[in-house]
């Protein structure tokens, strides 16, 4: 039997913004470590050394249909150009949370579908993910 798990059931929620409704998507990406050269002319073999440098959280981006009050809320939060906590929390209890700035709005209008909007969390400092019950 597989351990995966449906995303059907995921939410998204800040700490002003409230929960976001209507969700089609989530991403969590780009959590990355910074690498640091430190070769030098002792290099065993003429291979390039690095060590681990910061890390960078990422950001946190999510679609959904277009609600005009949520629209209009995460368009306040950019404006306000405050960091905001979020939570993203899967079906099964686990959870990933982080401080972050709105960083990003866009939408689609199609003439033939419905109207969509893009969001993009930009995170700060450190998310914490809990594996929940």
């Amino acid at each position: 039997m597989s351990g995966a798990t449906h995303g059907y059931g995921t939410t998204f929620k800040g700490s002003s913004a409230g929960i976001i409704g209507e969700l089609i998507s989530i991403t969590i990406g780009g959590l990355t470590v910074d690498m640091i050269e430190v070769s030098n002319m002792d290099s065993p073999d003429a291979y390039k050394e690095f060590i681990a440098g910061m890390i960078d959280a990422g950001e946190i981006t999510f679609s959904g249909n277009y609600i005009k009050a949520t629209f209009s809320s995460l368009k306040d939060a950019a404006d306000g150009r405050e960091a905001e906590d979020w939570t993203v929390t899967f079906p099964d209890g686990a959870s990933w949370k982080g401080s972050g700035y709105v960083s990003g709005i866009s939408g689609t209008s199609p003439n033939d579908d419905k109207i969509t909007a893009d969001i993009t969390i930009k995170l700060t400092g450190k998310p914490e993910f809990s594996a929940g019950a």
